[in-house]
């Protein structure tokens, strides 16, 4: 019989602690079998809530989504990697040629294929799941399994998927989405388009549905890409994909450095649409488009049940409960790094308002 973990390496120098899936008896990391359950540090914690986000390069990755994304969580939070999946099973490599660096008359920095399991904190500390790198071209099932493996031994309660497709929707409008899944109150009245089409399959796709089967809450958001965009790097995605996510696993996470970086984006794009008259007449054509055929009116994620916006009044008392759960010198900047609390970063939890309201994943601009 194979093991559901055969496809896995799990990176025992980076002080994962595992723990046997029927004793409940902890083991040294380097000294156990692909049969053996991996237990993070996140799992031993708030257990309930824990979301495995998850976001790949691959035929729906418009926007060079997945490589900001994770660039964007790995880069200012903290984490570590837990897992790996076994790439040569996995990967065509001639279909997609790995990149590598020839200077001085030497060979170096070879890019390969990667798909990696990493334990992370948001910005108040809560742990959260991402599996990211490159879809793989083999052995979809096989993965697949693997994944709903680790779910069912890292006690998952919710899956989060993210992609995007390049469509013909104007950059001067909203990024829109395509919600989907089995949880209504996380996809209801989401979707700014939600056609019935018959299209190709991602790994992604097929990893939702094999989630769903599982009977394990699951949803994904689809993110549209304005389709002359959709080969460059495109950090409006980024940021809308991370506010997703952030909302549907009441998690903080960063998007600052995004937001920067997408109105310098959004700057260079009207000046070169400024620049070329039938470049302006397509982008006036699909915001007629656009503003036609997209959902008029989208529900937030941010709203109660009643679909009432919290008032000024309720926001601030939730502000004011977070702040006295942390440490003045916290607040106000006085500690050292080194002694700040572990898994909190002192930039997002200032009380200059930076940082995404909690449960969000949005930013206070």
């Amino acid at each position: 019989m194979t093991d559901a973990f055969d496809l896995l390496h799990v990176h025992a120098d980076e002080d994962v602690r595992t723990r046997s899936s029927a004793h409940g008896e902890e083991h040294d990391a380097a000294a156990v079998d692909h049969g053996t359950a991996l237990v993070p540090l996140a799992a031993e914690g708030d257990g309930e809530h824990l979301t495995l986000l998850v976001s790949w390069a691959g035929h729906t990755d418009a926007g060079t989504l997945s490589e900001q994304l994770s660039d964007a969580l790995l880069g200012s939070l903290p984490h570590k990697r837990i897992a790996s999946f076994d790439v040569d099973e996995l990967f065509d490599y001639r279909s997609r040629r790995p990149q590598v660096t020839f200077s001085d008359n030497r060979f170096s920095d070879y890019q390969g294929p990667q798909l990696d399991l990493y334990e992370v904190e948001d910005a108040l500390g809560r742990p959260f799941l991402l599996l990211t790198g490159d879809e793989p071209d083999y052995q979809w099932e096989r993965v697949a399994n693997t994944v709903l493996e680790l779910i069912e031994h890292l006690g998952v309660q919710l899956v989060v998927v993210v992609d995007a497709l390049g469509l013909p929707t104007p950059h001067t409008r909203p990024i829109g989405v395509t919600a989907h899944g089995n949880r209504q109150d996380l996809i209801e009245g989401i979707s700014t388009w939600s056609p019935a089409a018959q299209i190709e399959a991602g790994l992604a796709q097929m990893l939702e549905m094999r989630v769903d089967a599982a009977g394990r809450d699951v949803v994904g958001y689809t993110l549209h890409v304005p389709h002359y965009l959709a080969s460059g790097k495109y950090p409006q995605v980024a940021v809308a994909a991370l506010e997703y996510a952030g909302a549907a696993g009441e998690l903080m996470l960063p998007t600052d450095e995004l937001r920067e970086a997408a109105r310098m984006v959004d700057a260079d794009i009207t000046r070169q649409v400024g620049q070329n008259p039938q470049i302006a007449a397509l982008v006036r054509q699909l915001e007629a488009n656009f503003d036609e055929y997209s959902t008029p009116q989208q529900r937030s994620l941010l709203v109660k049940e009643d679909d009432v916006v919290p008032d000024a009044e309720e926001l601030g008392a939730a502000v004011e409960a977070y702040l006295r759960t942390q440490p003045g010198d916290v607040i106000f900047g006085t500690r050292a790094p080194d002694q700040a609390d572990p898994g909190v970063d002192d930039e997002d939890t200032t009380a200059d308002g930076d940082g995404p309201a909690e449960g969000s994943g949005h930013d206070e601009d």
